[in-house]
C-alpha cells in the first residue's frame, strides 16, 4: 500500500523536514535526484533528527551527535563518537516518487 508522504517541493534539494502522518512522524530527505524517508527519532535517545544535520547522505542527531546513514539506515558513527555498534540502526522506507508527490510502501 503506498502512503502520501509529501510533495517535491515541500522539500529542497539538500535539506531535510519533519512529516507527520497521523500516528507515525517521519524524515524526508532529498539528495540530488534522490529521496529518502526514514524514521525521524534517533535511535539513541529519541532526538528530532529533523533538526539535525544532513551532511551529503549522512544525518547527524542534535542532541548526542549520533550519525546515520539515510539510504539504508546503518549507523555512521554512535552518540558523542560510540562505535556504530552501540545504538540500532535507524527504520527507513521505500520511497516511490510518482510526479511531484512522494510515496512510502507501507505493509
Amino acid at each position: 500500500m503506498l502512503v502520501r508522504v509529501c510533495s517535491l517541493k515541500e522539500v529542497p534539494e539538500g535539506e531535510m523536514i519533519r512529516v507527520d502522518l497521523g500516528g507515525k512522524e517521519v524524515l524526508v530527505a532529498r539528495v540530488g535526484e534522490r529521496v529518502y524517508v526514514t524514521d525521524v527519532w534517533c535511535t539513541h535517545e529519541e532526538g528530532d533528527l529533523s533538526l539535525g544535520l544532513l551532511e551529503g547522505d549522512v544525518v547527524r542527531c542534535p542532541l548526542h551527535g549520533a550519525r546515520f546513514r539515510i539510504a539504508d539506515g546503518s549507523v555512521v558513527e554512535g552518540p558523542e563518537g560510540e562505535p556504530p555498534e552501540a545504538i540500532p540502526s535507524l527504520k527507513t522506507y521505500r520511497v516511490k516518487v510518482l510526479g511531484d508527490e512522494v510515496y512510502i510502501e507501507e505493509e
